[in-house]
């Protein structure tokens, strides 16, 4: 357990290095006792969630996890405005290397090209990582895994 009341046994979580100058927050995390199954949802950006600003939202969980593939389709639907619509008319993705860690690791791509948004998604050992954002470049984030969530503000803790 961590101070955010998280166990991360099981998943590393990754989050943009430190170099990032906006606010650090923590979006979500989830437990699932019976699979074992831990994700944790982090956000890079404006401390009052704006989509319009440079941001970048970081989603680990542990390999085969079912909410990845919740968290890349809500994505996916938000910033190519497809509400409930099919994913399946969207472009095919592309290839794009990220350093995680100090390595180069190759994420799948797909860029709205209505707007600078996107959507990435990756495996870093035993971890898949989804990514979305907006107003910066995937290309020129540097991922690391991080242990201590203390440094991150929760605005969701009143709530527990």
């Amino acid at each position: 357990m961590n101070d955010q009341g998280l166990s991360t046994e099981g998943v590393d979580i990754f989050a943009v290095d430190a170099s990032w100058p906006a606010s650090r927050q923590v979006m979500g995390h989830g437990y699932d006792e019976v699979t074992g199954d831990v994700h944790v949802s982090l956000w890079f950006g404006s401390p009052h969630f704006d989509l319009q600003a440079e941001h970048v939202t970081v989603v680990s969980a542990s390999s085969g996890n079912a909410e990845a593939g919740v968290v890349l389709e809500r994505a996916l639907g938000i910033y190519y405005g497809l509400g409930e619509e099919s994913l399946d008319g969207l472009p095919a993705s592309e290839s794009v290397t990220l350093t995680t860690d100090g390595n180069p690791t190759t994420f799948e791509l797909w860029r709205n090209s209505v707007n600078r948004c996107w959507v990435a998604r990756g495996r870093v050992e035993s971890t898949e990582v989804v990514l979305s954002g907006s107003e910066i470049e995937p290309g020129e984030l540097t991922l690391v895994r991080v242990s201590d969530l203390t440094s991150f503000t929760n605005p969701f803790e009143s709530l527990r």
